[in-house]
């Protein structure tokens, strides 16, 4: 058709005429006409192939004034048929929304313009429409209610601390979970709706969250203290669910970018770790990792989606394992010589799960079945996350599982390789656990089982340790009795001798007094590891063998603390005073209420510096009595008492000193909990007694007339300093620490520096002043 330059009138409408037959024919909107009949009836005139297909009428079907009535039966001819009289009562054009059904029966909801047409003599003749199908609006409308409806019931429980809050946040975090089910069936209006309210439902949790920890930190009785612990519970639980949606969302609608950076995989792996551990304890399960020496150190990646993925893992895994325990796995197999795929697995003992299940459990707000939601808990969602991140990296995810005997999670991605890697460095880079240098040592390995022995073997090889292998106790002791050893790692469950006797027996000979025993076992309860003490055991490694918590005995041990200065070491080994210390420490370790070993490891592994600690702590405390403390200095003692015994390992008597403290906030102190303290004190000190002699001289640990008066100018001077708050006094109380080792000083000055770096200058400045006045009394 050749449109003419000029106005045609007959062509303009002619246009505009076929114009809308094509709109008619392919739009998606549904357009009908309906014709006016006698008698308040109406019939169908003719209606568009998108109608015919809602109404069930064939697509090919002639459309001439039909029968409402005998198509569609009198009831839902009535209800048309009462909004046609509307429109035409209205006498214009009006816009309604209407539920209507499907030829097949469903419900479907629209949104209708209606326009009446009249004739010539103002009579209505027919009734046009288009109706626009809005089901899934009016679904997501109802999600976003039912969501509303879930934090205006909150911020309710919030004015009503005391009724069952702990059941009504279950059943509210249920309630969400088949809110966004519901959501799922809706997804284009489902994604709108939840970037639109993301911001809308994170600022009343924030708040609930925010404002619970800020009033637990204001006086509160035991109850109000319960109630908002679990309403702060419930608002991180019920944050994560959000955030998890929020997550799965982006990642759905491809707005999940890649980051790439620079990270160290050790790193991930141990927050993740970390963040799991305390819910392992709790279920009394192991929570180990084993990282592959092959692997590189720095990577390039996206180093926030590789910790969340090992993250959701790993809570998984813990979750669903309630005997055993969980194994971290991570290795790499090389690409080209820039990139590697990083493999990771995550290995649990667990409930397991059926090969049916496996196919859905990747699946957006899926797991095993209904059961394991009403047991566990949880969206469903962490798993489709995690296939979701693979994915994006280019790499997959999957998952091998019996029922009832545990599952392993593999995830494969690629990598590439941080330049610096690939580069040799100019000096040592620190790695999360650095395997010591012990050639120079001889280690005596007791273990009846052969696969037990490759695996720590292979562990020791690295160490270029020389190790003996005993197969059982007698063993053991006949090869103590033939050379020597620097250290013993003894197995309990063995045949001919178990490890608890053997190292008994080992304990009674002249030769075996002073050498280091660490149990190997699985029993890792409390009661097993007190057995393991009381056999004489110096400390516990529980299996399966993490060997990292080897390296890291092995470096207390042999005093290693960097690979460039092993000789200096070898040479220390080697001197009088280096035995007499490993001697003392060993025996200081049988103190049931010491952890010798926890302390050194948090003191870097310096074991003469924990010495040197200890024999302050005993000097300054070995005639103590709160009896000759004034009232008003009570709790700053029991404040130093707390820190000093947490640096010797006396981790439940600081506790025990913490809570005291905490209490006096609140509460006077009793005589009776002083005197708890008292005597925990002097039983120490007792046990202390005999086991220092070695270390104990007359004079050994005083300061010289010249040092102690350089020391008080000092100390003089940081007086002042913290009765201004002056942060640079750190600076100078660690030359003080320097010109006071090995002195009986050594553990107030610690105590000062703790002090400081928590801020708490007052104390800082109190205990300042009680050091000068001991200082001038050393004479």
């Amino acid at each position: 058709m050749k449109l003419s330059h000029t106005y045609d009138e007959h062509e303009h409408d002619q246009t505009i005429l076929d114009c809308f037959r094509q709109l008619w024919h392919y739009s998606a909107d549904l357009m009908f006409i309906m014709s006016v009949e006698a008698d308040g009836e109406f019939t169908l005139y003719e209606n568009n192939p998108a109608s015919k297909k809602v109404m069930g009428l064939a697509q090919d079907s002639t459309i001439h004034r039909l029968n409402m009535r005998e198509q569609f039966g009198d009831e839902m001819a009535e209800q048309v048929y009462a909004t046609y009289h509307e429109v035409l009562a209205a006498g214009k054009p009006i816009t309604v929304e209407q539920i209507g059904v499907r030829g097949d029966g469903t419900k479907v909801y629209f949104d209708t313009l209606f326009v009446p047409i009249y004739d010539a003599s103002n009579e209505p003749i027919f009734v046009c429409g288009v109706s626009r199908d809005i089901t899934k609006i009016k679904d997501a409308e109802k999600v976003a209610l039912q969501a509303n409806e879930k934090l205006t019931e909150y911020s309710l429980a919030l004015e009503s601390v005391n009724h069952d809050l702990d059941r009504k946040v279950q059943e509210r975090t249920a309630e969400l979970e088949r809110a966004k089910l519901v959501a799922e069936e809706a997804l284009e209006a489902k994604s709108s709706f939840v970037a639109r309210m993301s911001h809308e439902i994170r600022t009343p949790i924030n708040a609930v969250i925010g404002l619970s920890y800020l009033c637990l930190k204001t006086p509160l009785n035991t109850e109000q203290t319960d109630y908002l612990s679990k309403i702060l519970s419930a608002g991180d639980s019920l944050l994560e669910i959000v955030n998890d949606v929020l997550d799965f969302s982006k990642a759905e609608a491809g707005k999940m970018p890649l980051e790439e950076s620079p990270f160290q995989i050790h790193s991930l792996l141990e927050h993740a770790i970390n963040i799991n551990m305390v819910q392992a304890q709790t279920k009394q399960i192991s929570l180990n990792y084993d990282v592959s020496p092959y692997l590189p150190a720095s990577l390039l990646g996206d180093p926030f989606k590789i910790q969340q993925l090992l993250v959701n893992l790993i809570t998984n895994a813990v979750k669903f394992t309630e005997r055993g325990g969980v194994m971290v796995r991570l290795s790499s197999s090389p690409i080209s010589a820039q990139e590697i795929e990083l493999i990771g697995e995550v290995i649990d003992t667990g409930i397991g799960i059926s090969i049916t299940d496996q196919s859905r459990l990747f699946q957006a707000f899926q797991q095993a079945d209904d059961s394991i939601t009403r047991m566990f808990g949880g969206t469903g969602l962490g798993l489709a996350i995690c296939q979701q991140i693979c994915h994006l990296m280019n790499g997959s995810i999957s998952v091998e599982s019996d029922l009832g005997k545990g599952s392993t999670f593999r995830f494969n991605i690629p990598v590439k390789i941080h330049q610096e890697t690939l580069e040799p460095p100019n000096s040592p880079t620190k790695t999360s656990v650095m395997i010591p240098d012990c050639q120079a040592y001889k280690i005596l390995l007791v273990e009846d089982n052969l696969i037990n022995q490759k695996v720590m073997l292979g562990y020791l090889k690295e160490t270029k340790a020389h190790v003996a292998i005993a197969n059982n106790g007698q063993e053991a002791i006949d090869n103590v009795l033939k050379e020597h050893f620097d250290l013993i790692l003894m197995d309990i469950q063995m045949p001919v001798m178990d490890g608890l006797t053997a190292t008994q027996k080992l304990r009674q000979m002249d030769v075996a007094k002073s050498i280091p025993i660490f149990a190997m076992t699985a029993h890792v309860s409390d009661d097993a590891k007190c057995k393991s003490t009381q056999s004489g055991m110096n400390g516990h490694l529980d299996k399966p063998i993490n060997k990292n918590e080897l390296y890291k005995i092995l470096q207390i041990q042999f005093q290693k603390i960097t690979q460039s200065n092993s000789l200096e070491y070898i040479e220390k080994k080697s001197s009088l005073g280096k035995n007499q210390d490993q001697e003392v420490l060993s025996i200081i370790s049988a103190i049931d209420t010491l952890d010798v070993w926890h302390a050194i490891e948090k003191l870097d592994g310096r074991s003469e510096l924990y010495l040197d600690l200890l024999v302050s702590f005993y000097e300054r405390y070995k005639h103590f009595s709160f009896s000759s403390v004034s009232q008003s200095d009570t709790l700053l003692n029991i404040h130093s008492l707390k820190s000093s015994l947490s640096y010797i390992g006396a981790i439940r008597l600081s506790g025990d000193c913490a809570e005291l403290e905490q209490s006096a906030v609140t509460k006077t102190i009793s005589s009776q909990q002083l005197e708890k303290i008292e005597s925990s004190i002097n039983a120490l000190i007792t046990a202390l007694t005999e086991k220092l002699s070695p270390l104990l001289k007359e004079g050994e640990f005083k300061v010289n007339l010249d040092q102690q008066r350089i020391v008080i100018e000092k100390l003089e001077h940081i007086h002042g300093l913290l009765i201004q708050s002056d942060f640079v006094v750190e600076d100078h109380l660690q030359d003080v620490q320097q010109m006071l080792v090995g002195t009986k000083y050594a553990l107030p000055i610690e105590n000062i520096l703790y002090s400081v770096s928590s801020i708490e200058f007052e104390y800082a400045a109190s205990q300042v002043a009680e050091l000068m006045f001991d200082l001038q009394g050393d004479k």
